[in-house]
């Protein structure tokens, strides 16, 4: 998974947003195993195939939640 889809809450969850639709986005949850060079190596996370944002993401989070969540 490219490192830069990774979004971390406030808690230190790691997610991922998936688009689901036309410009429609879901949010998933990952298990972030470690970190090598531009990339998360995942324990856990969406399925093979799945459409992940990469750029944006941080933006498509604060959206949901709100500036400064």
């Amino acid at each position: 998974m490219p490192w830069p889809a990774v979004v971390h809450d406030t808690t230190g969850g790691t997610w991922v947003y998936v688009q689901v639709g036309a410009q429609q986005y879901a949010r998933r949850r990952v298990e972030l195993l470690r970190v090598v060079g531009e990339l998360a190596l995942l324990s856990r996370g969406p399925e093979p195939g799945a459409q992940v944002v990469v750029a944006g993401a941080v933006e498509l989070y604060g959206t949901e939640f709100g500036a400064g969540h």
